[in-house]
């Protein structure tokens, strides 16, 4: 959490123009760019496994949302 905290500023100080929602974009963006796994996936043209991975990341969007209102 604290790295991705750490993103967050950065991300913000980089795009100062953007707006947070934007921002969020963006920062996701970086996250998967910096992954050598996704990166290799890309690159390989592994279309299963970014179609996996693609679902895998909305289904963890649902969770946050479930974690953060259980607090």
């Amino acid at each position: 959490m604290e790295i991705y905290r750490e993103l967050w500023e950065k991300t913000k100080e980089e795009y100062w123009a953007q707006t947070a929602f934007g921002n969020v974009y963006n920062m996701n963006i970086e996250v998967l760019m910096a992954n050598p796994f996704f990166e290799s996936r890309v690159k390989l043209g592994e279309d299963e496994h970014l179609r996996m991975l693609k679902a895998g990341l909305s289904d963890s969007f649902d969770d946050s949302v479930e974690y953060i209102l259980k607090g």
